[in-house]
């Protein structure tokens, strides 16, 4: 069995990496058919590969045109899932982490956000199985 790490209580895991990409077609192809990820989820301009169900997922997302050639290179965000998202809030306000109100979106999915010392966003989301839902029905 494996052990709850007593920081987070257990409370939150990696569920995904976002970053940009030149074209979208091109990535999915490469993360599908080169390494062997599975295309979970397409809306627009932005895919999820993943690696089998609740396996880690990178979160493409297709550059402007303007800015294609030159995409950026850092992670847009990382996402992680919460099986209990309150609790996990409440324990970051005990450690002294200011923290934004959770908001609910379309589904029940519970989410909030905050930036890493470098501006990079982190997501707290609870409920991803609604949104791995929605998300599929644009596969």
């Amino acid at each position: 069995m494996a052990e709850v790490d007593t920081r987070t209580g257990g409370l939150i895991d990696i569920w995904h990496v976002a970053y940009p990409v030149a074209d979208l077609d091109r990535s999915i192809a490469f993360y599908c058919d080169g390494l062997g990820f599975q295309l979970v989820g397409r809306d627009g301009e932005v895919a999820f590969v993943s690696l089998g169900k609740r396996g880690f997922t990178i979160e493409l997302i297709a550059q402007p045109v303007d800015e294609a050639a030159n995409p950026h290179r850092a992670p847009d965000h990382v996402a992680f899932e919460s099986i209990d998202l309150d609790a996990y809030r409440e324990g970051l306000i005990a450690r002294g982490v200011s923290v934004p109100p959770v908001q609910v979106l379309d589904g029940g999915m519970k989410r909030f956000a905050l930036a890493d010392p470098d501006g990079v966003r982190l997501d707290f989301f609870q409920g991803r199985d609604g949104y791995e839902a929605f998300i599929a029905a644009y596969g």
